[in-house]
């Protein structure tokens, strides 16, 4: 019987052993992020732009225009809406106007057409003529540059780019409504799969864009000390829409961590932390049988120590009664 239980003890810290090696080689195991390459070809400064507008004011600006490749190039220049059709902002319209848009027929060119030559730069100016009574809250427009079509050599094939300056103009003649909220916080409890991804959306109900600040933190739940910070992305959001924002992390091992999202908007912070587990639904079911077969041994060693010690009260009990007594005859 001593035998059994020695082997049965072995037999579980050899389970035990071999699940914990396996768990062991792959913790800390993690995506390495690729790099991307440099850009050649039409670019403008600024992208972005906001300004404020006053009731009938004329407002002057200018914005750069970049040939970086090694060729001629020939560019176009127009001037299009900005408006929001999804809650991913991946897609703007730039076509159809809205009561945000208006601003697209205020602004006049100096220049419609640019000749630009290898590495040549210029500026293009513009005027905004702003409406005696325009409505309030904010407008947007795009400042597009195209380069026109030309013919790939040898391919048959005509190939353009367009980018453009977005203006954010605010009427500070106006009446402001700043009305916005965060919605739908989520960072999942379970995440197996490389990324980690945290979420949230903003409601913006104002007439105004709202900025919104956000960065995303690991720590290791075991001892608290900082895997991954994020550097803090600002973007906005467009009046009367909904934005969706989400967060990842690429370099993902194997465990447990704490998760903090933080998002600030209108001068406050908002902090979202959550305890995530990307430990392998394989893993943790090696370790669950590991654990039963060490509960398995220790009831199966408990009951046999009982019975042995059973057995040995039992043959005592029998020797007391089977012993022979000596009687003594008196003096």
């Amino acid at each position: 019987m001593t035998r059994k239980i020695a082997r049965g003890g072995r037999l579980a810290r050899v389970v035990l052993m071999a699940v914990l090696m396996v768990a062991l080689s792959v913790f800390g195991s993690g995506n390495q992020a690729s790099a991307t390459e440099g850009f050649r070809g039409l670019l403008i400064s600024p992208a972005n732009q906001r300004i404020e507008l006053k009731n009938g004011q004329l407002y002057n600006g200018q914005m750069s225009v970049q040939n970086t490749t090694t060729e001629n190039m020939g560019v176009d220049m127009s001037v299009g809406s900005y408006s929001i059709v999804n809650n991913e902002y991946g897609a703007p319209n730039y076509d159809n106007p809205s009561k945000y848009s208006l601003m697209r027929g205020w602004i006049k060119l100096d220049r419609q057409s640019l000749d630009l030559k290898p590495g040549e730069s210029t500026i293009v100016n513009y005027l905004i003529t702003t409406p005696v009574n325009p409505p309030s809250g904010m407008q947007y427009a795009t400042i597009f540059a195209q380069t026109r079509a030309q013919e790939a050599k040898g391919s048959g094939i005509t190939a353009t780019s367009r980018v453009g300056l977005v203006l954010s103009a605010r009427m500070v003649d106006g009446v402001t409504i700043e009305k916005s909220s965060i919605q739908q916080e989520r960072i999942a409890y379970y995440q197996p799969v490389a990324p980690m991804r945290a979420s949230f959306s903003v409601k913006n109900e104002g007439n105004v864009g709202v900025d919104v600040s956000y960065s995303l933190k690991v720590n290791s739940a075991i001892n608290g000390r900082q895997i991954y910070a994020s550097k803090p992305q600002s973007e906005s959001v467009y009046p009367e829409t909904v934005r969706d924002f989400n967060l990842s992390w690429d370099q993902v091992g194997v465990g447990f961590y704490r998760v903090e999202m933080s998002i600030t908007m209108n001068g406050r912070t908002h902090t979202v932390r959550k305890t995530v587990c990307t430990v392998p639904a394989w893993i943790i079911i090696l370790l669950i049988i590991a654990l039963l077969s060490l509960i398995a041994y220790a009831v199966i060693n408990y009951r046999m120590m009982r019975e042995s010690r059973a057995n040995r009260k039992t043959k005592v009990k029998t020797k007391v009664k089977t012993s022979p007594r000596v009687s003594r005859g008196k003096k």
